[in-house]
């Protein structure tokens, strides 16, 4: 074909569409035709390029042009005109990317549902991804693959293996995934697996999944409201699933992640690591035509009157409340009633808008009653819900550190109190130079010294209930505030930097820098009281940092001939890991944390710093240091305040941690004197001389990695042993590390 025979056809090709594009009168929701852009429309690929490396959203944003990563592939849908085509290859030559954390692509715009949708046809054979298939098609979550910087939290629409893997004859069905941000105290805002086909929740329609190589039309609802995800196919509801399950937390749609570095990626997963690697996993393989991501919910997610299952935002006593309830597939103006039980005191239900309001007048604890919705058509649905009325309170259980000198800032908050709160300080002092303010509950200020204050402080709502709390504020030595380099350092590892997956010695030595135990992006976020960001992990081993370098002196504390302090800033996640509670099925308390060191689960290197509540009285975790010579009677293990309550010094409940706010630890020693000291935010806590009668030697020849977080199995570098679901894992957050060759304390 001649390069004017070619343009003849684009150009015949490119009427055609626009003919098509004219007279199709779908009103934006007709699936069986090339999407039509309206007013809900957030993105639209229409892939009718036909040649070249870029692909162009149909609404003329140029921020969401598509580029290919090597070369662009393209094939032909009957009917529709030009696709996207892609091959299955481990260097992932012809991926379509796009921009990086774009506020469309990330479903930021999607604010109370979604549908994102698309035309595919896969031809690939099944079950080349472990035994199943995982097609991925397009999205901002790269499954940790492809991240050599950045943060993950994002999404991606697959086609996934139903309830048996294998063959294509087995059957592939539309899947999804979505992160959030994994920072603070919040649930794991992660679906993970849990919206894969191959775990089931389909309705009974069929055909349910892909069992051919032919055009399929592919979509997933969600709706926040209700917190359900809906997945299609062939116009078919086939797939329903609400999250989070029950008496569980993980899997709720949480949209807060930012600065995301995963790229919006077409055709599979990015798998470019640094050094490269190709993992030829997830990859699609076949065409994809007419991509659509929409704010709204495109396609009916009943079939008959369906009361949409919420839960219900807890009312405050003497707070106005009203929230109106809502339905699926109703046939006219619905009328609302209550059949069984009883409302809170004070609430009523408007029987016309169904709205819940009013102002609950007495406190309870999870009352439920049943409501039915009765439309025009006289379909009826009931539905059972719970609430619970509660007293505002305070929410605020402890306060970040102050150190002299330097602006403090935080706010005290509250939940369920009627706004504007007045706040008062009722005993106690708060130390110089600090202030509460009374209409904002902010403490702010620059405090002059150091020392430790406990205030008890009120609240009062507008509606005169009141609560109060006793809080302390640490105002920790200035000294500490920043852990810089000296002439004294050893190693220091401050974290900050753009690159989250080579962490480098601040002194310099190059063997010495940090990396990943495993693929999953940077994993640093700030945290309100500490300056830069901070590594974080879950406890459950999937991630951390270690030395490639193995057995190294410095590392081993060998170069510190006379004495030395080990020290890191801290901050702990709770008691139970993931950010689970202790009403969740699946918690895993946190006991014992791996903070840093050279040992590890396969019982070789030298020491371990660590935090742990084992034998605490009080559950709180103590810092706690493990050390081996080469010789079984040169092991020092547990010298730990609650293991060797001998070795306390002042008030045992000064020695622990109780909260989730940063803390220093730091670990000194002397070979002259053979002493042990532990410091807890600047304050000697625990001392031991000569433990067990045994002197510390330091001998020990081995081949264990220096890591942080991770208590690891083996040796890590990108994903190596490390420690997944196994004990001794940090849940929290570390600071900086440094390794000195006096004692600072």
């Amino acid at each position: 074909m001649t390069q004017t025979q070619s343009y003849a056809g684009l150009l015949i090709f490119t009427v055609v569409l626009l003919a098509i594009t004219v007279v199709r009168g779908d009103e934006g929701s007709d699936w069986s035709k090339p999407f039509q852009a309206d007013e809900h429309t957030v993105v639209l690929y229409h892939f009718d390029e036909g040649e070249g490396n870029t692909a162009r959203d149909a609404l003329g944003d140029p921020d969401l042009t598509l580029r290919a990563n090597k070369q662009a592939l393209w094939g032909m849908h009957p009917g529709f005109g030009a696709t996207a085509r892609f091959e299955r290859r481990a260097d992932d030559a012809n991926l379509l990317m796009g921009p990086t954390n774009n506020n469309k692509l990330h479903l930021r715009p999607c604010t109370q549902e979604w549908t994102i949708e698309a035309w595919v046809r896969y031809t690939g054979e099944g079950g080349q991804d472990g035994a199943g298939t995982y097609a991925n098609l397009f999205g901002t979550e790269d499954e940790g693959f492809g991240l050599p910087v950045g943060v993950r939290g994002g999404w991606n629409f697959s086609l996934n293996s139903g309830p048996k893997q294998g063959p294509l004859k087995n059957g592939i069905a539309p899947s999804a995934r979505f992160m959030g941000s994994p920072r603070g105290k919040d649930p794991n805002h992660d679906t993970s697996s849990l919206l894969l086909a191959e775990f089931g929740n389909f309705t009974g329609a069929e055909p349910a999944l892909i069992i051919d190589h032919q055009w399929h039309h592919v979509a997933w609802q969600f709706r926040y409201r209700d917190q359900t995800h809906f997945f299609f196919l062939d116009g078919k509801l086939i797939r329903k699933l609400q999250l989070p399950l029950p008496g569980d937390q993980q899997g709720k749609v949480v949209n807060d992640a930012e600065n995301v570095g995963v790229p919006f990626v077409v055709g599979g997963f990015f798998h470019s690591q640094d050094p490269p690697f190709y993992l030829n996993y997830g990859n699609f393989e076949g065409e994809i035509d007419e991509i659509r991501i929409s704010k709204i919910m495109r396609y009916p997610a009943a079939e008959r009157l369906s009361i949409i299952r919420e839960e219900l935002p807890v009312p405050g006593l003497q707070v106005p409340y009203s929230v109106q309830l809502a339905a699926d597939a109703a046939k006219g103006d619905v009328n609302w009633e209550v059949v069984e039980g009883r409302l809170p005191t004070g609430l009523e239900l408007d029987s016309v808008t169904g709205t819940l309001r009013g102002k609950a007048t007495v406190a309870a604890e999870k009352q439920a009653f049943v409501i039915r919705a009765t439309d025009k058509g006289g379909q009826t649905d009931q539905h059972s819900f719970t609430l619970s009325v509660e007293q505002g309170r305070i929410i605020t259980e402890s306060l970040p550190p102050a150190f002299p000198g330097s602006e403090y800032r935080t706010v005290i908050t509250t939940e369920h109190m009627a706004q504007p709160v007045q706040w008062t300080v009722l005993t106690g002092r708060l130390p110089e130079g600090v202030q509460l303010d009374g209409r904002t509950g902010e403490l702010r200020g620059t405090p002059a010294d150091k020392g430790k204050t406990t205030i008890r402080v009120e609240a009062t709502g507008a509606n005169g209930l009141k609560d109060e709390r006793e809080l302390t504020l640490k105002v920790l030595p200035k000294a500490l505030r920043v852990i810089g380099p000296d002439k004294h350092t050893v190693v220091l590892y401050d974290w900050q930097g753009l690159n989250g997956r080579l962490i480098p010695d601040v002194i310099g030595d190059t063997e010495l820098a940090l990396t990943w135990t495993n693929m999953g992006g940077d994993r640093r976020f700030t945290w309100p009281g500490r300056e830069g960001r901070f590594p974080q992990d879950t406890g459950h081993g999937e991630h951390g940092w270690a030395t490639p370098v193995k057995g190294n002196p410095k590392l081993d504390l060998k170069t510190c001939d006379k004495e030395w302090t080990v020290e890191a800033w801290v901050r702990r996640g709770g008691p139970f890991q993931a950010f689970r509670d202790k009403e969740s099925p699946a918690k895993q308390p946190f006991s014992f944390g791996h903070i840093c060191g050279t040992y590890d689960r396969s019982e070789r290197g030298v020491w371990e710093l660590y935090l742990s509540d084992i034998k605490s009285n009080d559950g709180s975790m103590a810092p706690g240091v493990h050390f081996f010579g080469s010789q079984p009677d040169q092991a020092l293990q547990d010298l730990h305040p609650w293991h060797r309550t001998k070795g306390i010094v002042g008030d045992p409940a000064n020695a622990g941690i109780k909260d989730t706010e940063w803390h220093h630890v730091a670990w000194q020693y002397s070979y002259a004197e053979d002493l042990h000291q532990l410091f807890l935010d600047g304050d000697l806590v625990w001392q031991m001389n000569n433990p067990d009668g045994r002197k510390l030697v330091n001998n020990r020849q081995h081949e264990a990695q220096f890591s942080v977080i991770s208590r690891l199995t083996g040796y890590a570098k990108y994903g190596g042993g490390f420690n997944y679901h196994r004990p001794g894992n940090f849940f929290g957050q570390i600071g900086e590390i440094r390794i000195s060759n006096v004692r600072r304390y």
